[in-house]
């Protein structure tokens, strides 16, 4: 009998999936009593949303208001997110219809959501644009607030810049949480840049209104034994060298940990004895589910824009300004690099770490450099 898969990535991660991170976790318990406002700061799949659950697992006799705003667009589009939230919060009917009580003025919908029986709440679009709205779902989180301790997760934060509205919602918005002091409120974003120019920027509405709270790597102190524990799970004999092969391939980066994890997994038999080889057979497996997605990300890209891409995934992404890296790029220019990287970088395929440029998808860049681009 085949045992179960030991790894999962992609989603919330909790119990025996989820590796312990107690300074952090301690940390940010600690903030939520204190109703003191936090950032979480990381990279994109390095763990922040599975910690703020491992967290929220603490908090004994509070209730957490967890608000995604992945892709938001509108004004509207984030009330809908935070009144639906507040819907969801309970597994009783009344907490729909008092959601829908406090946003009135927004002329909200309550309808339910096929695929899991949740209630969803819609405004209406015309009147929920103006940036004042956001008050009114303030005012809705404020009202529970009073009924009972709950704090406020609003993940992917950095999601508000695309607003028109931006600086307008960001104003509205730190004028009412200012005054909910025993509420603590976490901004989650993956994102650097834009995080840091919200909270740092003294330009900003928001600036120095929360402690930041960096989510970096996990130590491999504490990364190797779990990951050791869960290929043993699924009665795969690892060791600790080839653990630490699967981390530098992808930059420590937890949830890339955890698929290349799960890929090794899948494409190797019971009771045996990973090897070297097992990772390279990973991804071809990760390949084949991911190439198409690939093909479509490259095939976009501008002459210039592709070679840059390459250039990074063949060399790496330090002294890309040497005379040496434009020279293997083929760029006619650094200014032409220049404009390659920024758009690279605006499309998401690519970050600045630390000086460098680093792939936001480790997986692609090991596809190009298959590729033989």
């Amino acid at each position: 009998m085949r045992a179960m898969k030991p790894f999962k990535y992609g989603c919330v991660v909790d119990a025996d999936f989820f590796c312990p991170r107690p300074l952090l976790q301690n940390r940010l318990v600690e903030y939520v009593r204190d109703g003191q406002n936090v950032v979480l700061v990381g990279e994109r799949r390095m763990g922040k949303t599975s910690l703020v659950f491992a967290a929220c697992k603490s908090l004994r006799g509070y209730r957490m208001l967890y608000v995604d705003l992945l892709n938001i667009r509108t004004v509207s589009d984030f009330c809908n997110r935070v009144a639906t939230a507040a819907a969801q919060m309970g597994k009783q009917a009344s907490f729909g219809s008092r959601a829908m009580s406090f946003v009135s003025r927004l002329r909200p919908t309550l309808s339910v959501d096929p695929d899991n029986g949740m209630p969803v709440i819609s405004v209406d679009t015309k009147t929920a644009e103006d940036p004042r709205s956001m008050s009114d779902v303030v005012s809705l989180v404020e009202r529970f607030a009073r009924e009972e301790r709950i704090f406020v997760v609003f993940d992917e934060f950095q999601e508000v810049r695309k607003l028109d509205a931006c600086d307008q919602v960001l104003a509205v918005l730190r004028s009412r949480i200012q005054l909910l002091q025993d509420t603590c409120f976490i901004f989650s974003g993956s994102v650097r840049a834009d995080m840091v120019s919200i909270f740092t920027d003294p330009a900003s509405a928001f600036y120095k209104s929360a402690l930041t709270l960096e989510v970096s790597c996990i130590p491999d102190d504490d990364f190797i034994p779990f990951l050791l524990r869960r290929f043993a799970s699924g009665n795969r004999k690892a060791d600790a060298d080839f653990i630490r092969r699967i981390l530098d391939f992808t930059n420590r980066t937890t949830g890339d940990v955890q698929q290349l994890c799960a890929a090794v997994w899948s494409t190797t038999e019971d009771g045996q004895k990973l090897q070297v080889a097992d990772i390279s057979t990973a991804l071809q497996d990760i390949f084949a589910t991911e190439g198409g997605q690939f093909e479509f990300q490259t095939a976009k890209l501008t002459r210039y824009q592709l070679k840059a891409l390459v250039a990074l995934a063949k060399f790496g992404g330090e002294r890309v300004y040497s005379s040496e890296f434009l020279q293997r790029a083929e760029m006619p220019s650094t200014a032409t690099l220049t404009k390659a990287l920024n758009r690279l970088t605006d499309d998401r395929l690519i970050y600045n770490y630390k000086k460098s440029y680093r792939f936001f998808n480790p997986f692609l860049r090991a596809w190009i450099v298959s590729r033989g681009f």
